[in-house]
């Protein structure tokens, strides 16, 4: 009996690519009555939100740059202590944008453009566990003097992200066994061993929230964590033989 190649049809989710090359187990030899079967399987783990992620911003303006940055310094400062006063330590406070730029006056001649003045805009991201009060907090930094918060996104602490990994990756490998076997079954014929186990593709869910506001004051905001989802996916190759018999 001549080696055969069989191969169930790839899935086409979208991942990401994974954090390093591919790589492989070296394929043993095959035997004569022996048939590669490849499959794919994939694990899935739904975990609760432990940490989000929000960014807020700051916007001022000047009739000069020193001026438009220093009101934005003054503007920022009662956020900043908005956030401490919520429980945020200063390691989960960074800040992701800063810039000054000329406003000019609106003119059709480009060559005749003038400075109007100066505006300042920076962004500060924040990284929260207590998700009860996100809720609470969007608002209060509102209250403090924030122009604008996006976000909020949604992910698993770091310390926990190894272990849903593992259990996703477990659960991808059952479930290429299980492939394995149902179609050995459907074709008469058994596994007999496992050929080849690619390196694993691990998808971290992040989960995000819908809020894009920019204004004044609000009365409350709710946040709902929902849920996110590790995947991680395996391929595999079978060596299928024949049942007894066949």
């Amino acid at each position: 009996m001549k080696m055969r190649l069989l191969g169930l049809g790839a899935l086409t989710l979208g991942f990401a690519p994974p954090l390093a090359a591919q790589t492989e187990m070296a394929r043993p030899s095959i035997a004569a009555n022996e048939t590669i079967l490849r499959v794919q399987g994939t694990g899935r783990i739904a975990a609760v939100p432990e940490v989000m992620t929000i960014t807020l911003g700051v916007v001022t303006t000047g009739e000069s740059a020193a001026a438009a940055l220093d009101a934005n310094n003054r503007k920022l400062a009662p956020v900043i202590a908005a956030l401490r006063e919520a429980g945020i330590p200063p390691e989960q406070i960074q800040t992701s944008g800063l810039s000054v730029d000329p406003q000019f006056a609106d003119t059709r001649n480009a060559s005749a453009d003038r400075i109007l003045g100066f505006r300042a805009s920076s962004a500060v991201t924040v990284e929260s566990r207590d998700l009860a009060s996100a809720g609470d907090l969007v608002s209060a930094l509102f209250d403090a003097g924030a122009n604008s918060i996006s976000g909020p996104e949604f992910a698993v602490a770091e310390e926990n992200v190894e272990r849903l990994t593992r259990r996703a990756e477990a659960e991808a490998l059952r479930e290429a066994r299980a492939q394995a076997d149902a179609t050995a079954s459907a074709l008469g014929m058994r596994v007999a061993r496992v050929l080849l186990v690619s390196d694993s593709q691990v998808q971290l869910g992040r989960g995000s929230g819908s809020i894009v506001v920019t204004g004044a004051r609000i009365a409350q905001t709710p946040i709902e964590p929902g849920e996110i989802t590790i995947e991680a996916r395996y391929g595999l190759e079978f060596a299928l033989v024949p049942l007894p018999g066949r």
